[in-house]
């Protein structure tokens, strides 16, 4: 190829060479024409030099008038007629004559002194041209006088013969001098061609030896091409613009079942597509040739027919060089009959992957809630033994197992916050909050356990107060709670710093960095830590525990509010994991996650005993919820599965019925949708207990009728929590309308609100009041004005539903559960009755709020 390039400039620039020598060359040839024109001239003047007409003349000039003296004196001595004197005279007027009037003679005449010499003689002649032309007795009369001047006019003649002698030789001269420098001219024209047409034939010569070393070039080039053509795997067919073949390769001879001889000269889309198809793939073509040209080769996936008129699926490759007349087209054909099997079979196994994926994340979730039932009656039973008498040596036995079983589950929700983290089931999205209340939180709820171990905690705002922003809460509170106790668990002694600041030059970027003076990490770990499972110190004698999944999480967590981690740290000298986060500043009331405490004290245990089922089929969760209930004075009754419980509900009145999820024979959520549907107890609280709940999942726990759930272990408080008068909500749209159940009297909850009121500002929890009214007007308005109430009116009765029942709206959030319940399961003799009592049960419930609101406000 650069041989080829090399000669290709070469044949450039001796072309360009031979044109500029070749119109040199034809200058010279120019010059030397006119050179010659000159040197004619230049022999012309020679052979004029050279003759002695011009000065013969004007010497016989001066010989006639010598002759005329003579014939004057012969006739005054009369020795001769005087006719002698006229016809000497008559030739002496015709010399006269001719010089003046001839042009051989005017360059001569030019010189001043000869014209006036010439002037004389003709003054002379004219003068006594009447005389010689009178009688002869008037001749005779002035022979004398005519003698006289005659003598003069033969001295003018002979100054004009010496002139003559003297212009004429300088004249040769000159004339010569001409000749030799026009000769001299012409024989450095006539050797500068010569020379030129040399160069230009050995120009010409090379010229030669490149165009047939092109022409050499060009033949293996063509033959490498037409080998190329010949042995190529895929098929390649060349049209001309007009579409006919003009080019039919081997493969695609063997491709589509035809010969090369029989298709060219033919339309290239009439051979290798089927009738039906080439008007639409014509034009597709035709759109691919008009890129080609400004975008590159284009690719297209058609359908192919061979001849005996099977189909197959077909790459075509398209390239041209441009769409002028004469342009080629040409295009590569490849068989992907066999990549559509391959990549059928990567979808089939990415389908397998896939369900491997998911069986892995079920068996994840069943040994996560086989593990926890375990810890379950761990916890519990040591919750419980510390209301009993125990030595000082058992009470430290069992605060060991406390401890110890605390980490254990640490461990395995460490676990499963990876598998959400994956999965993308992480709760949470953007919304108002006070960044510098969510940063106090934190590290209020880290200040005990650095104060155990004597480590500083404190915050060093860099930049002031960061006010309130735009982000998620949730999810900055676990990253900011994961990096601190990240710091704790690698701190000996010093202090752990949070700085925060607002980064320079933007208004919408705050970075947080955990600064300790712990025992740092060498650079060759530092790319590992934020991997799932790894430590830093991995070996059996490492200083802290942990299973090496916090910062994992709190990677994919910063990464899924787009934001970015990073750490600097050196061994012995502690470490700087900073985040840098968008979090755009906002303004308006308080509301979101910074007016609430993240978690509120338990609700107070009700006084009226309840009667109580437990569906439960591991004993020892049965054992302790048994504990716990029956400890507080309420009544307890056992199932040991769904099948038993929805049996219980059906037969017997309970105010509460506690469920395990995952259960054999019938699980928790199909037994509470029996439960509902039919027996003695579908009135009834359910609460449901689970090892994890996904976030898709609480949807379907509400449409099954669960009232709320808990994540085991459970502790007793959270099960004594939960006790209160029973409050009918979330009934299936057939229960309503079959069986007519009326709404609770109570409009709201007092003992949400009074709980509200324990961890909430009034201030606070009054502006939670206004934005649950103004956000409740705006659902209701949407639902009662849908003309064809569906899926998203469901929605946004589930979100309002879920939203209101913080703040105790009973009646509010039965009307809008058993309305999502209608309309997801397209009930709409239902949906309309809910649709009746919603406008009324949400004015009742606004003025409540409005007056709670009003008394906190004040």
């Amino acid at each position: 190829m650069t041989n080829t390039s090399l000669s290709l400039r070469s044949l450039f620039d001796g072309r360009a060479r031979a044109v500029a020598l070749a119109m040199l060359l034809a200058s010279l040839l120019v010059l030397i024409a006119a050179l010659i024109v000159t040197l004619q001239s230049r022999l012309a003047e020679v052979r004029l030099a050279d003759s002695t007409t011009g000065q013969w003349a004007v010497n016989q000039a001066e010989i006639e008038a010598l002759h005329l003296k003579s014939a004057i004196s012969d006739t005054m001595s009369g020795r001769a007629p005087d006719a002698e004197v006229r016809r000497w005279f008559d030739v002496l007027y015709s010399r006269v004559s001719l010089l003046i009037s001839s042009p051989i003679y005017a360059p001569f005449l030019a010189n001043g002194r000869n014209a006036a010499d010439m002037e004389q003689l003709r003054g002379f002649a004219d003068r006594w041209l009447p005389i010689m032309d009178g009688p002869d007795a008037a001749l005779i009369t002035a022979l004398p006088r005519l003698y006289d001047e005659t003598i003069a006019a033969h001295q003018t003649a002979r100054n004009l013969s010496m002139a003559a002698l003297v212009s004429y030789a300088a004249a040769k001269d000159t004339t010569r001098a001409a000749l030799s420098e026009t000769l001299i001219l012409l024989g450095i024209a006539i050797g500068a061609s010569l020379l030129l047409l040399v160069v230009l034939a050995l120009i010409l010569l090379r010229l030669s030896r490149v165009a047939r070393f092109q022409a050499d070039q060009h033949a293996i080039t063509g033959a490498r091409l037409q080998m190329i053509i010949a042995t190529s795997p895929d098929a390649i067919v060349v049209t001309n613009r007009g579409g006919w073949v003009v080019e039919f390769n081997p493969a695609a001879e063997a491709m589509f079942g035809v010969t090369r001889a029989a298709v060219l000269g033919r339309i290239g889309t009439k051979i290798i597509f089927a009738d039906q198809d080439i008007a639409a793939y014509q034009a597709l073509i035709s759109a691919a040739l008009g890129r080609v040209v400004t975008l590159g080769p284009q690719s297209l996936e058609l359908e192919g027919r061979r001849a005996d008129g099977s189909r197959f699926p077909l790459e075509v490759s398209l390239a041209i060089r441009d769409l002028k007349p004469g342009a080629l087209a040409v295009a590569f054909l490849r068989d992907i009959s066999a990549r559509r099997a391959r990549n059928a079979a990567l979808q089939t196994a990415l389908h397998d992957a896939q369900a491997g994926e998911q069986a892995k994340a079920r068996f994840i979730a069943v040994m996560s809630h086989e593990m926890r039932t375990p810890l379950n009656g761990l916890l519990g039973s040591m919750d419980l033994m510390r209301d009993t008498a125990l030595s000082s040596e058992q009470a430290e036995l069992l605060r060991v197992m406390q401890v110890s079983g605390e980490g254990l589950l640490g461990h395995v929700n460490s676990v499963l916050d990876v598998t959400l983290a994956e999965a993308g089931d992480v709760q949470g999205g953007p919304a108002p909050f006070d960044l510098d209340q969510l940063v106090a939180d934190c590290l209020a709820s880290q200040a005990g356990p650095a104060r155990s171990v004597g480590i500083t905690l404190t915050h060093a705002p860099l930049t002031g107060a960061l006010g309130r922003v735009q982000g998620d809460a949730g999810r900055l509170r676990q990253v900011l709670l994961n990096l601190v106790g990240n710091a704790l668990k690698f701190t000996p002694t010093g202090s752990i710093t949070l700085e925060t600041e607002h980064l320079p030059g933007t208004a919408a970027e705050v970075e947080f960095r955990v600064v300790d003076t712990g025992i740092g990490i060498a650079p060759s770990d530092q790319a590992r830590v934020f991997e799932d499972f790894e430590m830093a110190d991995a070996s059996l004698g490492r200083a802290a525990g942990g299973s090496g999944l916090g910062l994992g999480i709190v990677r994919r967590l910063v990464a899924g509010m787009g934001g970015q981690i990073g750490l600097e740290s050196m061994p012995g000298e502690g470490s700087v994991f900073w985040v840098r986060l968008p979090l755009p500043r906002s303004e308006g009331p308080r509301t979101g996650p910074d007016a609430a405490i993240p978690a509120p004290p338990d609700r107070p245990h009700p006084t009226t005993p309840l009667s109580v089922l437990i569906v439960e089929d591991n004993d020892i969760n049965r054992f302790l919820l048994r504990r716990y209930l029956e400890g507080a004075g309420h009544r307890v009754t056992e199932a040991v599965d769904g099948v038993d419980g929805v049996a219980q509900a059906a037969g017997q009145t309970f105010d509460l019925i506690v469920t395990d999820l995952a259960m054999p024979r019938l699980d928790g959520m199909a037994a509470a949708r029996m439960i509902r549907a039919q027996g003695a107890s579908r009135q009834a609280r359910i609460v449901a207990l689970t090892a994890q709940v996904r976030p898709d999942e609480l949807a379907h726990l509400a449409h099954a009728g669960i009232d709320a759930w808990l994540t085991k272990p459970v502790t007793r408080d959270q099960v004594l929590g939960l006790m209160g008068p029973p409050v009918a909500t979330a009934l299936a749209a057939s229960d309503v309308t079959a069986q007519g159940a009326s709404l609770p009297e109570a409009i709201l909850d007092p003992s949400a609100l009074a709980e509200m009121r324990r961890v909430l500002q009034p201030t606070v929890l009054a502006g939670l009041i206004h934005r649950l009214m103004h956000e409740g007007d705006r659902v209701v308005a949407e639902v009662l004005a849908a003309l064809d109430p569906g899926a998203p009116e469901a929605r946004k009765a589930h979100q309002l539903a879920g939203t209101s029942a913080t703040f105790g709206t009973a009646r509010l959030r039965q009307v809008l559960t058993g309305l999502e319940t209608a309309l997801l399961e397209d009930d709409p003799t239902a949906a309309c009755a809910l649709l009746g009592d919603l406008r009324g049960v949400w004015t009742q419930t606004r003025a409540a709020l409005e007056t709670e609101a009003r008394l906190n406000a004040a």
